[in-house]
């Protein structure tokens, strides 16, 4: 059940808080963007492959759909750092996005609570 907070400022049905998925009331372009506030352990030691990265993917499909990702290298201090993807996607009606977190560092992250996801129709 969504908080009061998530239900003030949840507008529409298109979000489903329980699932993770926006669904796509109608055919159109749809304007994702995704602001994600991450928290790393400490490291002792950083690879070069070491990077975090986040997609908002089409009925799941990260690999075979068109999808908006960004991927940023991890710190060997830890801490907390952010990841923000903006992007435009056409999504036909009763298609949804979903958002994936995808962690070669190593080390456990995790997504803190400040995190914020919007999804808007910007035309058919």
């Amino acid at each position: 059940m969504p908080s009061d907070l998530e239900q003030t400022l949840q507008r529409g049905q298109t979000f489903n808080s329980s699932s993770g998925r926006f669904l796509a009331p109608l055919s159109g372009f749809y304007l994702f963007t995704a602001s994600l506030l991450i928290e790393s352990r400490d490291r002792v030691q950083v690879q070069a492959r070491d990077t975090v990265r986040a997609a908002i993917c089409i009925e799941s499909l990260c690999l075979n759909k068109l999808s908006v990702q960004s991927v940023t290298g991890a710190a060997g201090t830890g801490g907390t750092f952010s990841i923000l993807l903006t992007g435009t996607l056409y999504l036909q009606v009763g298609e949804y996005v979903s958002l994936f977190v995808d962690n070669s560092t190593g080390s456990s992250i995790s997504i803190l609570k400040d995190s914020q996801f919007s999804g808007i129709l910007l035309g058919v």
